[in-house]
């Protein structure tokens, strides 16, 4: 059985790496916007999932809900699609499992025929905190692309659908979908 452990941290090398993909998608001046913004409700004492869910929040009052939810999901796609540069195929369905883990997100991703599990989400308190429910922010949606990125080239899902978090396991389900099915984004 797997631990419950999460062995990586949110670093800021971490979140310096994710902002450097944000700045490709919408682009560097409303990054320096946004974390102009952000700064006013970030002290150093807050640890990374903290800073990350603030900066998301921001985003979102930037570019408007579904706008950051967008930006967040391609985020995640975009981060999946560097890793799968960086392994060999052989091994994506380990680094898929992992991943999230060594950044300190969730404590792994489980994959079966059809679908995927987000394991034990490291923001899933700050959502309960702020009365949020799963995928209700911005910050959901960078695991949900991260799914995504690698489930379209791994078994050439047309997209991946959130359907529900088991509140008991601590793990959100993502369907694939493949032909024949629509993909409406969860908008």
């Amino acid at each position: 059985m797997a631990s419950k452990e999460i062995k990586g941290v949110i670093s800021p090398e971490v979140i310096n790496f994710l902002v450097s993909l944000m700045k490709e998608i919408i682009g560097e001046n409303a990054i320096k916007v946004i974390i102009a913004n952000s700064r006013k409700n970030v002290s150093k004492d807050l640890e990374g999932r903290e800073i990350l869910f603030r900066f998301a929040t921001e985003l979102q009052k930037t570019l408007g809900k579904n706008g950051a939810f967008a930006t967040m999901r391609q985020v995640g796609r975009d981060l999946a699609k560097y890793l799968m540069k960086e392994y060999s195929r052989e091994e994506w369905d380990e680094v898929l499992a992992n991943a999230l883990n060594d950044f300190g997100f969730a404590r792994k991703i489980e994959k079966n025929k059809n679908r995927a599990y987000i394991c034990n989400c490291v923001f899933y308190e700050i959502l309960e905190n702020n009365n949020l429910g799963p995928i209700e922010h911005a910050i959901c949606w960078a695991g949900w692309g991260f799914i995504e990125g690698f489930i379209k080239e791994m078994e050439g899902a047309k997209c991946i659908k959130w359907i529900e978090r088991d509140y008991e396991k601590e793990m959100c389900r993502f369907d694939f979908i493949k032909d024949g099915e629509i993909c409406n984004g969860n908008f």
